[in-house]
């Protein structure tokens, strides 16, 4: 079987392995010229900051993906969650907040979670190298321009920058409106991927020369809608640091983005963590990105276009899960889905 994969972050990762594990010949199109998606690491000199609060749950299906592919190396320290400060909320509340980046869902068991070694581009990594041992090919700087219907109304080919790449399946690993386009571009109705409502979000990482937020691991101010994490590990800090001196501080406006949200961030970083800005070594703050591609309500089924072998993964596809296990979840899900139809 001949398969393409639309989409290289995690979803797209977890889908190709999981297609040629299943013995597809697998080809993996991203546009941008790095694979990763959301989570790819951006450089803040020697401190290791990710872009954006990712913890990992412990139990959840990214990290059952990384030990399937005999990765425990990026599986690093537990994130103490007992130590979680909750403000005007009880515990379950936080951790549920956190587990989903969300306020108001339904309580998540057990949210126990642990800190990548090597931050989340190194688990991006594990999930590339995996690609390529089970030789998938990867296309990144090209993009997928039309999905090709057959004369039995079934998938036959995929136009990637001007050429159409004959395929027997397809897994749509992208955003939903990219998704949308992809499949109305073979006449398909994609109306329940067009009514997909992205939630944005304020955020602040920061490296600090100190630890403003001790005793806690972390905090969540439910009037504020507001998330912080103490992220700190030892390979997380310059290489002559003291981690025990040091925090790795990751904060997000659950209520929104904007000006106001960021603001509304820094100003409850300087009540719970006095002096932090002073502290400051490196600094990213975000007055606006993606931080769900849809409501939960929203969340389309990935295998609704199943018959013309076309599966779809990401976080807009219904799953149990959130984040990037619903990611990795919906990814492997998908190739399944294909499997089981051929």
């Amino acid at each position: 079987m001949r398969g393409i994969v639309v989409g290289g972050g995690v979803a797209g990762l977890a889908a190709a392995v999981q297609l040629a594990s299943d013995g597809s010949t697998v080809l993996l199109v991203e546009p941008k010229d790095t694979l990763g998606g959301r989570v790819r690491m951006r450089d803040s000199s020697s401190w290791m900051l990710d872009p954006g609060l990712h913890l990992l749950r412990r139990k959840g299906p990214l990290n059952q993906l990384l030990r399937k592919l005999r990765a425990p190396r990026v599986l690093g320290p537990r994130w103490n969650h007992r130590e979680m400060l909750a403000i005007d909320a009880d515990q379950s509340e936080a951790l549920t907040a956190l587990a989903t980046m969300s306020v108001g869902s339904e309580e998540v068991r057990r949210p126990e979670f642990v800190l990548p070694r090597g931050g989340w581009s190194s688990l991006v990594g594990r999930l590339i190298l995996a690609a390529n041992q089970l030789d998938v090919m990867l296309d990144t700087g090209s993009t997928a321009e039309a999905i090709n219907l057959g004369s039995d109304g079934r998938l036959s080919s995929v136009r990637v920058s001007g050429n159409d790449v004959e395929c027997d399946e397809v897994v749509l690993a992208t955003p939903p409106a990219e998704s949308a386009r992809l499949l109305e571009s073979a006449g398909l109705d994609a109306s329940t991927l067009r009514r997909c409502t992205e939630h944005r979000a304020a955020a602040v990482d920061v490296a600090l020369e100190g630890r403003p937020m001790r005793p806690y691991s972390g905090l969540f101010d439910a009037r504020g809608d507001i998330i912080a994490v103490d992220a700190t590990a030892e390979d997380r800090v310059p290489e002559k640091a003291d981690a025990s001196a040091c925090t790795i501080l990751h904060a997000v406006s659950l209520a929104g983005d904007g000006p106001d949200a960021l603001q509304g961030i820094k100003e409850f970083l300087d009540s719970r963590c006095p002096g932090w800005r002073n502290m400051a070594a490196a600094r990213r703050s975000t007055t606006s990105v993606m931080l769900h591609p849809c409501a939960r309500s929203e969340r389309v089924d990935g295998s609704a276009f199943i018959d013309y072998r076309i599966a779809m993964a990401g976080c807009h596809v219904i799953s149990e899960h959130h984040l990037s296990d619903a990611a990795a979840d919906t990814g492997r899900s998908a190739a399944k889905a294909l499997k089981l139809s051929r």
